[in-house]
């Protein structure tokens, strides 16, 4: 079984490039993150599934928030086979809506060379 230092290694590029995208407002490169068959859960909302759907969310979650900045804490990498499990708490400023603070978790799945995620609740 792999450390969670050999699972933050291969991931922390990942995410890092990710959360870049989705602070920068490109929700195109965000979603491209994203499995064809993942599901993104918005807690107390509700679910959306596939690539598309997802691109469609966060392009409102774009527009409602306008620019973001984003900085994570208390981060946990677990790896299980082909998955990364990837929790951390969030702080996100934007541009109209003030500081939003919350918890996600989200399952990377590796697809041929990289890893996509398949899972994402926050």
């Amino acid at each position: 079984m792999a450390s969670s230092e050999d699972a933050k290694s291969i991931l922390k590029p990942i995410l890092d490039e990710y959360n870049k995208a989705l602070d920068d407002g490109d929700c195109e490169k965000a979603a491209g993150f994203y499995h064809p068959d993942s599901v993104l859960i918005t807690s107390g909302a509700k679910c959306v599934y596939g690539r598309d759907e997802i691109k469609k969310k966060l392009l409102e979650y774009d527009e409602i928030t306008g620019k973001t900045t984003t900085e994570l804490s208390e981060e946990d990498y677990r790896m299980t086979g082909d998955y990364i499990i990837f929790s951390a708490d969030f702080e996100t400023t934007t541009e109209k809506i003030g500081v939003i603070r919350g918890a996600f978790t989200q399952i990377w799945k590796k697809t041929g060379d990289t890893y996509f995620i398949i899972h994402d609740i926050f």
